[in-house]
């Protein structure tokens, strides 16, 4: 399991060539699964590599299966405000957890706030439903028990 956090900075290589460094990762709209990867080339304008032509997500880099293509409109895609069932504001999504083989998201990091954090430190919720308003994700969880 590794964050999509983690994943900046690292060297995307294709054919053995390393052709950018991981800008930021997108989740798909229902939240359960990595979309792709937003590449920066040096200079040139971001481009974007796909779940399915990610070959492998390793602790050094990625490595792809084709060259990162047009940046499509779901790649301004974000998870953000956090809601229990009762619809009480909990925090905001601050990393997402992906299982490396399968790209799928197995549980959502949530910060309740800056005091919050330094006190209880963030948490991680599994159970979740997302809603999409336009490019950004409402995540609604199961009431938390302190």
């Amino acid at each position: 399991m590794t964050g999509m956090k983690r994943l900046i900075g690292l060297p995307v290589v294709v054919d053995g060539k390393q052709i950018g460094t991981v800008a930021r990762g997108v989740v798909r709209p229902d939240g359960r699964a990595l979309l792709g990867l937003v590449v920066r080339e040096g200079i040139k304008s971001s481009r974007f590599l796909p779940a399915e032509d990610i070959g492998m997500l390793g602790r050094l880099s990625v490595i792809g299966t084709k060259k990162p293509e047009r940046m499509p409109r779901e790649a301004g895609y974000r998870l953000f405000r956090v809601t229990d069932a009762n619809g009480a504001r909990v925090g905001l999504v601050t990393d997402v957890m992906l299982d490396e083989k399968t790209l799928r998201v197995t549980a959502l990091e949530i910060s309740s706030g800056p005091v919050d954090d330094l006190i209880d430190g963030r948490w991680f919720a599994t159970a979740f439903h997302v809603r999409s308003y336009g490019g950004v994700g409402h995540v609604t969880i199961p009431c938390r028990q302190n």
